[in-house]
């Protein structure tokens, strides 16, 4: 059906349901705003009180209008809407935008005449966007169409902006006018009840005129389409989203470590790094990631050199680079030569670059055109605080008659009157500017990051697939934890390798049980109630002999008799020396699915939450990428004089528990903790692991 959508984005006629004379009224705006906009096709208004409106004909109804309809934009009351979509589709319009309001949103009634319309399109098979929407907007030269009744016109230009809430998307393109930011298209989606998000980015995955997505979401519908229509999408072009709904408010608590250090959004914000997209943190850094991207290339690397005519700002940006892994790039001696050739002896010709307040506007050219030569460098931010000699217009005309090069983006802050920003966007050629040092710099990190993950060359990405394992088949709808020798045997069947074990009943069984395995061993209690072992005394570690183990095994009988706990049996297993403790893991999350974790395990992984999640299953980059998150990876490096662990054998285990998770949806919750990563070459090996399975 992208064709039908393809005619809403670009109709040839276009009727407006429910227009009215009244040039206040939210139609009245709509049809002003796509006289406004010079819509290059056929425009018809419907109202059978009315003979014109504005400077159109108007229609009794949709069957009087002699033409073929494209799109209809339905703006009558809530109570005659069905009406309304009914003579729609009995005309064969090609798509419907339903601005009207009162429906899901307003409560269950509204959503049982929402889920109506939904039936009534979705059988003429007919897309429609909305209901509860503001319109949209293609900025094309042969298309022109503002059907939206906003009071701040998009500005063209190569943006694709789609967003759940309409007045938002209209404080965006509002705020879009002051710096220039131009859009290729805008749909506001409301609630979104056919056309979603996933619809549009098939759109304009293959749209040239779209350069840059940027999403406002509420929800994520059909999480599974967005991760593959966003991975392939974002390697091609940036893909910006705000997501709204980011706290933990509300959710129940979790009995693993896993689960509760998936609490918030963390499925979401997996979803989207799993896709390669760029999440804005904030709705201000949604909107300047966007300007960014729109405006300069992206960079080749993380050296940036900052130009200003003010110390104070410049240090500011330069404790934002570094909080966001960008670096002050170190000049060749030349490019210091040179700036000094035509700076005050008392400028500083490092970087930052202080011109001091004098600086002129030919200054700016001259230290950017350095800046941007010196092969040390790899983006250029200026900085200009209100200059005494002359206006920021002066020395923005000076920034914008830099030769550029290519690849290496420039971005300017203005740290002056408002006044300014209207004008200047009337300056050709200059970079994106933006108020304060540090949003340009998080906006610079964003293309960073972004220029990173598409310049690795792309592959196919093979995901394994996890056969059904026996154990959970027979536990399936038992609604428990598994118990430990069944935890085991499930990854055993994974190919994850365990600390060799052996169940034992009593006492009597301990001694065979230390032979068999070699000394040292560890014992452990085996009992339903039991989540976190070492809190109440349930483990044993370093058994040396049988003798030890027997003490031990005494020792703990009576510590959990105290607390009331009447373990099922004990564990003995083999204990293995050395290693760095990981922790792997599964959680459900109800709406995007399995998610997989991997962290720095051991009792205090709650506490260091040093953890990265994705959506399972995942493919071997993935896990690559999900250890390279972890502010504890340096671990698994050669240190003082001990090897580096083995982190191929850790991603290769945390692919094969991801394929586990994505084959049983039983799963609920998993911790493998912890998980010993040994030397390199020496594998890994699971010493504990809880696993909870639905009802």
């Amino acid at each position: 059906m992208a064709g039908s959508l393809e005619a809403m984005l670009r109709p040839r006629s276009l009727a407006v349901v429910g227009a009215s004379s009244r040039a206040e009224s939210l139609s009245g705006r709509l049809l002003s705003n796509l006289v406004a906009a010079g819509f290059t096709g056929a425009v018809y208004p419907v109202n059978p009180r009315a003979e014109r409106v504005g400077p159109f004909k108007c229609y009794p109804s949709l069957r009087a209008i002699p033409d073929a309809v494209d799109l209809a934009v339905v703006m009558v009351p809530k109570d005659a809407v069905e009406q309304s979509i009914d003579e729609c589709l009995s005309v064969g319009v090609k798509g419907v935008v339903v601005i009207t309001a009162g429906f899901r949103e307003a409560g269950e009634a509204g959503g049982e005449v929402e889920r109506r319309l939904l039936e009534r399109v979705r059988r003429a098979g007919v897309r429609m966007i909305g209901p509860n929407c503001m319109g949209l907007i293609n900025t094309g030269s042969d298309v022109r169409m503002d059907a939206s009744f906003t009071p701040a016109p998009a500005l063209p230009g190569t943006v694709a902006f789609a967003s759940h809430s309409g007045a938002l998307g209209v404080a965006v393109l509002e705020a879009a006018r002051d710096v220039g930011l131009g859009f290729s298209q805008f749909v506001s989606l409301g609630n979104s009840a056919d056309v979603d998000v996933n619809d549009l980015l098939e759109i304009w995955e293959n749209d040239d005129a779209a350069r840059v997505i940027m999403l406002y979401l509420e929800s994520l519908p059909e999480p599974r389409r967005f991760l593959e229509l966003a991975s392939r999408i974002a390697r091609r072009k940036p893909v910006v989203v705000f997501k709204g709904g980011r706290t933990a408010a509300g959710q129940r608590a979790a009995s693993s470590h896993t689960g509760a250090l998936a609490a918030g959004d963390t499925a979401v914000d997996a979803l989207l790094t799993q896709a390669g997209v760029v999440r804005a943190v904030t709705l201000e850094d949604m909107f300047n990631l966007a300007l960014a991207f729109s405006s300069a290339p992206l960079p080749k690397g993380r050296r940036v050199a900052v130009i200003t005519n003010a110390g104070g700002p410049a240090i500011a940006a330069t404790d934002t680079l570094a909080d966001h892994g960008l670096t002050l790039a170190t000049f060749s001696k030349g490019t210091e030569q040179a700036l000094r050739g035509f700076l005050p002896a008392e400028a500083a010709v490092g970087n930052p670059v202080d011109m001091l307040p004098s600086a002129t506007p030919d200054a700016f050219r001259q230290a950017v055109e350095l800046a941007l030569a010196d092969h040390g460098v790899d983006a250029v931010l200026t900085i200009t605080v209100t200059p005494i000699m002359v206006t920021p217009l002066q020395i923005a005309g000076g920034i914008a008659a830099a030769k550029l090069r290519e690849g290496k983006p420039v971005l300017s802050v203005f740290m002056t009157s408002s006044d300014y920003f209207r004008d200047l966007r009337s300056i050709a050629g200059l970079p994106a500017v933006f108020r304060y040092p540090e949003a340009p710099v998080r906006a610079l990190a964003g293309m960073v990051a972004h220029a990173e993950r598409t310049s690795r060359p792309s592959a196919a990405r093979p995901v394994p697939v996890t056969a059904r394992s026996a154990v959970i088949e027979r536990a399936r709808g038992r609604g428990d934890y598994l118990s430990q020798q069944e935890a085991f045997a499930l990854l055993e069947d994974a190919g994850i390798p365990v600390a060799p074990w052996r169940a034992v009943r009593n006492r009597a069984e301990l001694a065979g049980a230390g032979r068999a395995l070699g000394y040292p061993v560890v014992l452990k209690a085996l009992a339903g109630k039991l989540i976190h072992k070492s809190e109440v005394g349930a483990v044993a570690v370093g058994l040396a002999d049988a003798r030890a183990l027997v003490a031990a095994f005494e020792a703990m009988e009576r510590r959990l008799t105290s607390a009331g706990i009447d373990p099922e049996g004990f564990l003995v297993q083999k204990q293995v020396c050395g290693g760095r403790e990981v922790i792997l893991g599964i959680t459900r999350d109800p709406a995007v699915g399995p998610l997989i974790m991997v962290g720095l395990g051991g009792v205090a992984v709650e506490v260091w939450k040093d953890v990265s999640f994705r959506v399972a299953p995942i493919s071997g980059e993935d896990a690559r990428a999900m250890v390279d998150e972890l502010r504890g990876a340096c671990l698994l490096r050669a240190f003082r004089g001990r090897p580096a662990g083995d982190r191929a054998a850790l991603e290769e285990a945390l692919v094969r528990l991801a394929g586990v998770a994505a084959a049983h949806p039983e799963i609920v919750e998993c911790d493998v903790n912890p998980l010993l990563v040994m030397d390199g070459g020496r594998g890994c090996v699971a010493v504990d692991v809880r696993v909870r399975i639905a009802d």
